[in-house]
């Protein structure tokens, strides 16, 4: 499969770790989503249905391990830090491994620079904006535009031991990601609805 026919679909920088207890979940500083092949009247759901995907995979992973897990025919890559941060990549199967966790790895250490290692406490998805994620999304969907910062994270990646897995495997006994949708707060019904119909048409590479 040649590079441009690889698809890389969404990435965040997340805060897992809070100040107000009161927050239970990772609340995504920012996050960006190629909507590139989605009618317009289809972004505001598949939107929402990525950024609890995105929240799910990151209270699933332990501080300091980097983890990929997979579904639907899709990989998340997913790195914690013990600061209370995580990136996440979404892509597709074809999308390479390496690739994935050194653009995860640059855009955290470039959040991380830019924001002097102060981070929004907001409860809120996308209260820190960072416009880095929206040019990633659109510059690395070749793999090959990332050779440069790839070559450099080589040897960390060696020495890092990556956790693979399912996320269904990775949920509670008996939860699946399609029950967490449906008894999700966070989703409109439009997205519940638009969600199960594209898995009824096999089409939920369209909400990945």
């Amino acid at each position: 499969l040649v590079s441009w026919a690889m698809k890389l679909h969404a990435l965040s920088i997340t805060r897992w770790k809070h100040a107000d207890a009161s927050i239970k979940e990772p609340v995504h500083l920012s996050f960006a989503v190629d909507l590139s092949q989605l009618s317009f009247f289809q972004r505001g759901t598949v939107k929402e249905i990525t950024a609890l995907v995105l929240r799910t995979c990151v209270s699933k992973t332990n501080p300091g391990d980097y983890q990929r897990l997979e579904h639907e025919g899709n990989y998340i890559y997913i790195i914690a830090r013990h600061n209370g941060l995580a990136g996440v990549c979404i892509c597709d199967t074809e999308y390479p491994q390496r690739v994935a966790f050194a653009i995860i790895t640059k855009l955290l250490d470039d959040f991380q620079e830019q924001n002097n290692n102060k981070f929004s406490e907001a409860k809120e998805d996308n209260c820190q904006p960072f416009a880095d994620l929206d040019t990633a999304v659109q510059q690395y969907q070749d793999p090959a535009a990332a050779d440069k910062i790839t070559k450099i994270q080589k040897e960390l990646e060696e020495t890092k031991q990556v956790l693979y897995n399912t996320i269904d495997a990775v949920l509670a006994r008996g939860e699946k990601l399609d029950d967490l949708i449906d008894k999700s707060d966070s989703l409109s019904m439009q997205s519940k609805k638009f969600y199960k119909t594209a898995k009824k048409h096999n089409q939920c590479c369209i909400v990945m």
